[in-house]
């Protein structure tokens, strides 16, 4: 019997790093921590087809998350905001 091998290229994530301020999300201690946000435009659209696949760390979601909760506020009002069942606040899992 005789055997052949061929090598495979494998790509393995090494490092993650936050597209907003530029630092490492990878911790060996807490394996890869990052948000993703995530847009896919469809063709009626204005971006027509652009996509967009963002890491943040933690402290800029932050940012992110309290940026929108603030212009969520601006165009509802402080009377209609927060309401039940709110996406920007959910509630912590464990």
């Amino acid at each position: 019997m005789m055997k052949t091998y061929k090598q495979e290229y494998k790509k393995v994530l090494d490092k993650i790093y936050c597209d907003m301020c530029g630092l490492c999300c990878t911790d060996d201690n807490f394996g890869n921590e990052c948000a993703v946000l995530e847009a896919s435009w469809g063709y009626n659209s204005l971006k027509d087809g652009t996509k967009y696949d963002i890491q943040l760390c933690e402290q800029c979601f932050d940012e992110t998350l309290q940026f929108v909760k603030n212009r969520r506020k601006q165009y509802l009002g402080i009377f209609k905001y927060p309401y039940e069942n709110d996406p920007l606040n959910p509630d912590k899992q464990i």
